[in-house]
């Protein structure tokens, strides 16, 4: 299986925190529907295809709905998308891109590459009664 990369452009949707997420290559816009689902369109014109822009306290950044408010734009560890109405602020799966205070500069560190495998089956240990 070969590496399922993505490019995406942030457009700018107003002045301020409103932007509009574009896949390079499909030239579709990424939008949450009324169930809080992702989805692609391709006209990225809609009120749900816009997501403002929050800088959280650890300084990550979070994307909300504009439409649909309080629902966030999120992944699993396995790259799934999350439904809108099964995120939160606070978790790490709506967590993107971290950005510092002015002043403090980012220390730059290596990537560090990891094998994802199937997860095999857990043995639980028995409790002798």
């Amino acid at each position: 299986m070969g590496q399922r990369t993505a490019q995406l452009l942030v457009e700018t949707d107003t002045f301020g925190s409103q932007v509009r997420i574009k896949g390079k290559e499909t030239d579709f816009y990424l939008c949450m529907n009324r169930k809080g689902k992702l989805v692609g369109k391709p006209d990225g014109t809609s009120k749900e295809c816009v997501f403002i822009e929050k800088v959280l306290e650890n300084n990550y950044t979070a994307l909300m709905s504009a439409k649909y408010s309080g629902w966030y734009v999120g992944f699993t560890k396995k790259g799934r998308p999350r439904k809108g109405p099964k995120t939160r602020e606070n978790q790490q799966d709506v967590h993107f891109m971290k950005r510092y205070p002015k002043g403090q500069v980012e220390i730059q560190k290596p990537f560090k590459y990891t094998t994802v495998t199937k997860r095999t089956k857990r043995i639980r240990p028995t409790n002798p009664s």
